[in-house]
């Protein structure tokens, strides 16, 4: 669950869900050699990576103002990337696309308007998130999250520089609220899908396309 351990900035916890690909019928073969090939062409359509689902819900877009931060690996409570309430992730991840939105969390008291499963648009980072996760206050600073506030995840892992980690969620934390679209429409554009966070290149990664810094 996201926990609070950066000024305005709370905390809580990559995998996108996915369609087993379909087998392929295969077509009785001729010969010895034949069959060989066909065989062949049958393990290799077999490795091939499934594709992901892509995560549909409804455009009724409404902006509303609020407070933006992010938690990740290190300060995930425990450390991690479990999630309170998995949706699409049985971790927390995605690549901030429409089919694929990123893990957010909130405070249970907005359960009514920010339930489980709902996108969000968030215009500053120019990416959609789905709430996954619950807001606690047992980060360092023991802040929580009040009102409308989202905690957005970034990334990491265990191999992560935790202090580059934490310094990119302080460097894309505003200090004021700003707006957030719920079920916002599905061709609004995305910037740097992926994790916000990445590892490479070491040792302090990258911040949502920035060279990262311990």
């Amino acid at each position: 669950m996201a926990v609070s351990s950066a000024p305005l900035r709370l905390v809580a916890l990559c995998c996108a869900v996915v369609l087993p690909s379909c087998g392929e019928h295969a077509v009785p073969p001729s010969s010895g050699a034949s069959a060989l090939g066909a065989a062949r062409t049958a393990s290799q359509s077999s490795l091939q990576a499934p594709s992901p689902k892509c995560y549909e819900t409804k455009q009724t877009p409404q902006t509303l103002q609020s407070t933006v931060t992010f938690y990740g690996y290190p300060d995930n409570s425990p450390p991690g990337r479990q999630i309170a309430h998995p949706v699409i992730h049985r971790l927390a991840g995605g690549d901030g696309t429409w089919c694929n939105p990123t893990t957010f969390a909130t405070e249970p008291k907005n359960d009514k308007i920010i339930p489980y499963g709902i996108k969000i648009y968030v215009p500053y980072m120019k990416q959609y998130f789905i709430r996954e996760d619950d807001c606690t206050n047992s980060g360092m600073q023991h802040l929580g999250c009040h009102k409308i506030w989202v905690d957005l995840w970034i990334g990491g892992d265990a191999k992560s520089d935790f202090k580059a980690v934490i310094n990119c969620e302080n460097s894309l934390t505003k200090g004021h609220t700003v707006p957030i679209i719920l079920w916002p429409k599905a061709n609004l554009p995305v910037a740097r899908p992926g994790p916000i966070y990445r590892d490479a290149p070491p040792p302090y990664g990258t911040c949502f396309g920035k060279p990262g810094h311990g």
